[in-house]
């Protein structure tokens, strides 16, 4: 048996969703989301690793250990 799972959609998308399904003759809104969930999951994703400027990372890294000073006290 299948599990019933909500999603909640941002507004702008449903008119878009609508015509996409007319234009594509889907009778049911299931049916879009599991055709695009199986193409989703089925494609290689991958996340891009883009080197920094040194200037950058280190005003990066002291904003962080000012935000986080007590879990990093914590840690010691």
């Amino acid at each position: 048996m299948n599990k019933p799972r909500t999603v909640r959609l941002e507004d702008w998308l449903d008119p878009e969703i609508e015509r996409y399904m007319e234009e594509n003759h889907l009778n049911n809104f299931n049916q879009l989301v599991n055709l695009a969930l199986e193409k989703f999951i089925s494609e290689p994703q991958s996340i891009e690793l883009k080197p920094i400027a040194k200037s950058k990372w280190s005003g990066q890294m002291k904003k962080a250990f000012s935000k986080h000073k007590k879990a990093m006290d914590e840690l010691k």
